[in-house]
């Protein structure tokens, strides 16, 4: 047994009051008369053993009532392991989880509403002049200090639900660097009230100290089916007028029952485009395919949806993208070549690729950023002025096409080539050899050939380039020469795409431009020139976003309006370079499509969904959340599964263990009525 306030034994000493009290009463002597003296000694006898033995019962009632008051004002207590706090000034951090999973029923109630209750408990059971503070995964400013009682209620009062996750270490480092701050050896507790998702309660990553004492308090929460939208996209990465779409979405059914004919619907500026059904099995997922065609130009803004209870901000995902009423194409040449005629006759008459035709010398650069595909045809050199332009095109979201001439200036083409971190050109190679391999599953042939089995008689090359292999870098193989060197290849860089070829089209014994690959390859090419679009983000997943929008033709502020609610809100700029403009993702933001604009001016839209890893529902049972404990070596731990009626108590006693000042204060008015009765019913002698 030990005592909270150990200085009240002082008090002990007040015992000497009533024996003194006895001790004077024992001096004290009445005459009595009697008539016949004959029996006064065996009266005498009898009545000093009563007299003594009522003072000796009298004399201990006192002592022991005396004893049982002072003990009790000493705050006795038995440890409740080795969490009991050894100081009278105490602080807690309550960390109350209010991830989206906090929506989910539970025994008592809605789990976000028990663990405000949990957490109010927890501030009524602690001691009257210990200070809080409340840690969430908004990890609110206002939450990064210390309160009294009074106040940290109102700031429970407020907690609501929200799409932000924290791994529990995290929040537990930043517990103990507000602790830290103190200076106290011990009476520190933290304190996490949580359903315990095994995807964030990560305690095993915890920084272990000493000095804190780790309570775990369980929200109960009962098992539900869910089933989410786990992602989309499209078969084609570009998009035109009158183009066939196929939009792939994955549904997850994370509930052991098996889900038939779901519906998933489509919306397309708020109107049903399609729709479909899946059935999926318990704990499986499956993919389904939304067809439709692009019958309206510009800005589309879409949700797929789903219908699934109780858990719903899983149930849709939003979408956007761009359908072109066209693509220019610029054919940069030095002069016309001997297959120029060939490369124009491809675009002839094509109602969606417009092609323009420009020679280096007289080629406006400004008049660059207006295309999303430039083809350089065989120039004898590339000056460097042009060189940088192309390069900051590419960075930009476009596409390059490089055809090398038969005889060019390497240099020149080497530079542009090594600017954007791409093989470049090495010497020329005479032998005749045929393309070996065709990627059949490459975009540029996607329905051009019926099956892989097809059989295409490849062309012959008699006039080649090999490339210099020091830079490891890598790049798509769409064709391939017999000794399995490159013949086309596709390299990626920054937000655009380059098409290297290995061979000039010109050359008499080159003889790609008269067979059948000739018209897909390069059609493609233009066709899936224009940027391809990102269909939405992820908030707390990606960082950025980015807009390709020209920073000089705007000198007004960047917004974002949420279409629905009508939410807007200023977005940062993170990062500025040429004409791309990249902006942080504000992490509180909603979920949901948001128009883009400078100055009323529309640049665009974004679309934001929130993660879904509250949607895959495993829980820490209670064993497994000891042995995560175990082994994380938070000797100082509680697990503290109580009803939230119960929990103030439980609180009392991890905090100060268990209180026995009542039953002191029991045992000195017992003693209290035993010296009464001994007093009122025991005879005078």
């Amino acid at each position: 047994m030990r005592f909270l306030y150990p200085d009240f034994l002082w008090a002990l000493l007040l015992i000497a009051i009533p024996v003194i009290i006895h001790l004077v009463n024992l001096r004290k002597h009445r005459v009595v008369y009697f008539s016949n003296v004959s029996l006064l000694k065996k009266v005498r006898k009898d009545t000093r053993r009563k007299s003594k033995l009522k003072q000796i019962l009298i004399l201990s009632s006192r002592i022991l009532m005396i004893a049982a008051i002072v003990l009790a004002f000493a705050k006795p207590y038995f440890p409740t392991g080795d969490t009991v706090k050894q100081t009278e000034k105490q602080v807690s951090a309550i960390y109350i989880d209010n991830s989206f999973s906090m929506n989910a029923e539970g025994s008592e109630g809605r789990a976000i509403e028990s663990a405000r209750q949990k957490a109010a408990a927890i501030v009524n059971g602690s001691k009257t002049d210990t200070r809080f503070t409340i840690l969430t995964n908004n990890l609110d400013q206002q939450h990064n200090r210390f309160y009294n009682k009074n106040e940290v209620l109102r700031l429970i009062a407020d907690i609501e639900v929200t799409h932000r996750t924290l791994p529990m270490s995290t929040v537990q480092l930043g517990m103990k660097n507000l602790m830290d701050d103190l200076l106290l050896e011990n009476g520190k507790s933290l304190y996490f009230i949580s359903d315990f998702q095994k995807h964030t309660s990560d305690i095993n990553q915890f920084t272990t100290d000493t000095s804190l004492t780790y309570n775990f308090i369980p929200v109960p929460v009962n098992p539900a089916p869910n089933l989410y939208i786990d992602t989309c996209w499209f078969e084609s990465p570009t998009h035109h007028l009158g183009q066939a779409e196929k939009l792939h979405v994955r549904i997850v059914n994370n509930s052991t029952d098996d889900y038939h004919q779901v519906p998933v619907n489509f919306y397309v500026n708020d109107s049903l485009k399609t729709l479909a059904s899946v059935s999926i099995s318990a704990k499986s997922e499956e993919e389904t395919i939304l067809e439709y065609s692009n019958n309206t130009a510009g800005l589309q803004k879409g949700r797929i949806e789903i219908t699934d209870y109780p858990i719903v901000y899983d149930n849709i995902l939003y979408l956007n993208y761009t359908v072109k009423k066209s693509v220019n194409v610029l054919l940069l040449e030095q002069a016309p070549t001997a297959t120029s005629k060939n490369i124009r006759a491809v675009f002839t008459n094509d109602p969606y690729i417009k092609l323009n035709v420009e020679q280096t010398g007289r080629l406006q650069i400004s008049s660059l950023p207006s295309y999303a595909a430039i083809i350089i045809n065989e120039p004898e050199r590339v000056s460097s002025g042009l060189s940088d332009e192309l390069e900051k095109f590419v960075n930009n979201g476009g596409t390059l096409i490089v055809i090398p001439a038969i005889n060019f200036l390497t240099e020149s083409y080497n530079n542009l080539l090594s600017a954007m971190d791409i093989p470049t050109f090495s010497q020329p190679d005479t032998i005749e050899i045929p393309i070996g391999i065709l990627n059949y599953r490459h975009e540029l042939y996607t329905d051009v050939f019926n099956s892989d089995n097809e059989k295409v008689e490849l062309p012959a090359m008699k006039y080649r380039y090999r490339f210099n292999t020091t830079a490891n870098v890598p790049g798509d193989n769409i064709l391939t020469f017999a000794d399995n060197s490159k013949a086309l290849t596709l390299y990626s860089h920054n937000n655009g795409k380059v098409f290297l070829f290995a061979f000039p089209f010109s050359h008499s014994k080159n003889n790609f431009v008269n067979h059948v690959l000739f018209l897909p390859t390069l059609y493609n090419m233009a066709l899936q020139s224009s940027s391809v679009q990102k269909a939405y983000y992820t908030i707390g997943i990606d960082q950025t976003f980015g807009t390709t929008a020209a920073p000089t033709t705007h000198s007004g502020t960047y917004m974002l309006r949420n279409e629905q609610s009508g939410i807007e809100l200023i977005p940062t700029i993170r990062q500025q370079r040429g004409h791309e403009i990249q902006f942080t993702i504000p992490i509180d933001i909603e979920a949901g499509n948001y128009l883009f604009y400078s100055e009323s001016e529309n640049t665009g839209m974004v679309s934001f969904n929130y993660q879904l890893n509250e949607s895959n529902f495993s829980y820490y049972t209670k064993s497994e959340l000891r042995e995560e404990i175990n082994n994380a070596g938070l000797e100082k731990s509680n697990i503290v599964d109580v009803a939230s009626n119960n929990l103030s108590d439980a609180i009392s006693k991890i905090d100060s263990g268990r209180q026995l000042w009542k039953w002191f204060l029991l045992i000195a008015i017992f003693f209290l009525l035993i010296e009464a009765a001994i007093i009122c019913f025991w005879p005078e002698s």
